[in-house]
């Protein structure tokens, strides 16, 4: 297996300045760490922009260093895009009230990543939402599933450790 090609939903950059939790944050240094060292590929969408963009002014800043410090692709977000948004909506894979976190999973989708790593296990990262992703999209014509995991479970997992 090559080098895992990782969606990093806006949740991830955020626990890197999450002092409050500090497992999470370690958790997350390290997957960012086996970013830098080329072991895993991150890309976001412009919905994360967006949304780091939205942050507190003193936290803007710094995430959007990071961000760029890190370099992942973006993805483009487009009309296939948005229309599985929606399916994830209507068919209550996500809250109406919590579009973004549909137009995250439906980015990683569309440009056929291998993995969405999230923290917001409330409305991305669980098994049954993502068991529930995975049918919609399959149902929209996406037949490559996507895992949706946390930080974690990403650095832990053997195929990355392989030399």
């Amino acid at each position: 297996m090559g080098v895992l090609r990782v969606y990093v939903e806006t949740s991830v950059w955020s626990f890197v300045l999450a002092d409050d939790v500090p497992d999470y944050r370690l958790h997350t240094l390290e997957f960012l760490a086996r970013c830098r060292a080329g072991r895993i590929e991150p890309f976001v969408s412009p919905v994360v922009l967006e949304e780091l963009d939205r942050a507190e002014p003193h936290l803007r800043d710094r995430l959007i260093q990071l961000v760029r410090e890190l370099e992942p692709t973006v993805v483009e977000f487009d009309r296939r895009a948005e229309e599985l948004a929606e399916a994830f909506v209507r068919e209550r894979v996500v809250p109406a009230s919590k579009p973004e976190d549909a137009r995250h999973v439906a980015a990683a989708f569309v440009a056929e990543l291998d993995v969405l790593v999230s923290w917001n296990f409330r409305h991305i990262a669980s098994v049954r939402r993502a068991d529930r992703f995975n049918a919609v999209a399959l149902l929209q014509g996406f037949y490559k599933p996507l895992r949706i995991v946390s930080p974690p479970e990403v650095i832990y997992d053997d195929s990355t450790d392989a030399p």
